[in-house]
């Protein structure tokens, strides 16, 4: 659970990042005026690493909710089973 929750804040910092740099990036680009295919050609890189992280979510959040939901009968277990003997 340490690994997935790691995993969730870097993850979140590095989409974050990635999003404002590619954003910085195509401004800066349409304002020297340089043309939109070459703009695309430019920040090519940039637009992969967003979709790879828009990719690792797409897997993160589902072990997010299955780590959740143990988490949850674990703790719904203990409470019915608390005078069990």
């Amino acid at each position: 659970m340490l690994i997935n929750a790691a995993s969730g804040m870097t993850g979140q910092y590095l989409l974050d990042r990635s999003r404002r740099r590619l954003g910085t990036k195509r401004e800066t680009y349409s304002q020297r005026g340089v043309a939109a295919g070459e703009i695309e050609k430019e920040v090519f890189w940039d637009a992969v690493t967003v979709d790879v992280m828009k990719q690792w979510r797409t897997i993160h959040i589902p072990i997010t909710m299955a780590f959740g939901v143990l988490g949850l009968a674990h703790i719904l277990s203990i409470l019915f089973f608390w005078q069990w003997q």
